[in-house]
């Protein structure tokens, strides 16, 4: 089972997060009910006149973004929210429209990609050696556990390797959104 946060896993924000192992889709049907959704979530963790700084990150993911939490404190940098401060509703909402690019499409894509980087010779599979000790060794290193728990319901063929595609297909069944994964 992959492992969940809400609604995606940052974790593991180098190799893994920019893979993003939990992947959620939704619409935004437009900017006005975007922002509606932001005031909601955002009132709830509402302390005074902002929301402290490390909750940002959770109410960009109740928006269905599936940023790292780099990718959240370099959008809090840049909206002028300092670490461990507060950040004001309008803040949380440049936040929002900064990381728009970690929607779950994108993110499905980047998972295709991430793992074509190990992809020798272009038959769209990965050694599974070479993917855990990249796991284990660069940005937030998982530990052998997480990679097993990652990596449980992949099937790996006789030869030791895992077909990026279906890979993707996997993390978008793990968090209910087969319908909408990439063909």
């Amino acid at each position: 089972m992959i492992n969940l946060h809400y609604p995606c896993t940052q974790s593991h924000a180098s190799v893994a997060s920019p893979l993003c192992l939990s992947v959620v889709d939704r619409a935004f049907p437009s900017t006005d009910t975007m922002s509606l959704d932001i005031q909601t979530v955002f009132d709830l963790y509402k302390s005074g006149a902002g929301c402290p700084a490390d909750q940002v990150g959770t109410i960009v993911r109740s928006q269905g973004l599936c940023p790292t939490t780099a990718q959240v404190n370099a959008a809090l940098g840049q909206a002028g929210v300092s670490p461990g401060g507060s950040a004001s509703l309008a803040q949380v909402q440049s936040v929002v429209s900064a990381l728009q690019h970690t929607k779950p499409e994108d993110i499905e894509q980047s998972v295709r990609e991430a793992l074509g980087m190990f992809d020798d010779d272009g038959a769209e599979v990965v050694k599974m050696s070479d993917l855990t000790h990249v796991l284990k060794n660069l940005g937030d290193k998982m530990s052998a556990e997480d990679i097993d728990n990652t990596f449980r319901s992949a099937e790996v063929d006789g030869f030791g390797q895992l077909d990026i595609n279906e890979f993707a297909r996997l993390v978008m069944r793990e968090v209910g959104q087969e319908d909408n994964a990439l063909a």
